[in-house]
């Protein structure tokens, strides 16, 4: 794993509208959605995968396209429902 693929993700996931905040040293993003803040995710790349911290899978190297498709899917199911919504 390498900061070009952590950029490459950081870029699909900027396409998605998230706010990415790269640390390439530790090759790790930290992600949020700028219409609700408290909706964070923190990707980690572990060997040829990217995990959340959390170590939940996200994907493979390669297929950074795929794993920002699926952190935003994620970020976006962690809205909470409306009042009164069931």
């Amino acid at each position: 794993m390498n900061a070009t693929d952590l950029r490459r993700l950081a870029g699909y996931l900027r396409d998605h509208g998230l706010q990415v905040v790269t640390l390439e040293p530790e090759l790790r993003l930290h992600v949020t959605d700028p219409m609700h803040g408290f909706l964070t995710q923190e990707i980690v790349a572990e060997g040829e995968r990217y995990a959340t911290s959390l170590h939940d899978d996200i994907g493979r190297r390669g297929r950074e396209k795929e794993c920002a498709d699926l952190i935003a899917h994620r970020l976006a199911d962690s809205l909470p429902a409306p009042a009164g919504a069931s």
